[in-house]
């Protein structure tokens, strides 16, 4: 791969249209689809995590911390994502999740996308201690 989404958003010299960032929020929508049909959580959605080819297809990268979901009884850690990606419920620290954590990500890569900015870039260590501490009350 040439480069990720990281390194194009942070470079202003590169000009994102409007119809640059439908076609990679299509691709990352599109590989997301695919990897819920297979019951694949990617759990780690990040611009960084999204390689640009050459020819400017966009593919989800690091399946690190990829898990199988679907089964009611399954527990997973709710720390995973950078904190700027994580959906409200991994915030609150539930255990049972599905692929809405994965869409609420790309939700955000969207935005940043837009802002050339980190959306939820306000969030700090301590707002999340506070979500993880109110959840245990």
């Amino acid at each position: 791969m040439e480069t990720d989404l990281e390194a194009v958003i942070r470079d202003r010299n590169i000009v994102l249209s409007p119809a640059d960032i439908k076609s990679y929020i299509q691709m990352m929508l599109k590989g997301l689809a695919f990897c819920h049909k297979k019951w694949v959580l990617h759990r780690d959605m990040k611009p960084n995590n999204l390689l640009i080819g050459a020819e400017g297809q966009l593919k989800l990268g690091d399946f690190g911390l990829a898990r199988i979901f679907g089964s009611p009884e399954r527990n997973f850690t709710h720390q995973v994502f950078a904190r700027w990606y994580r959906a409200p419920e991994l915030l609150f620290g539930t255990k049972q999740y599905g692929s809405a954590v994965d869409v609420w990500a790309a939700g955000c890569i969207f935005a940043e996308l837009l802002l050339r900015r980190p959306f939820l870039q306000f969030l700090c260590h301590n707002s999340e201690h506070r979500f993880e501490s109110s959840n245990r009350l």
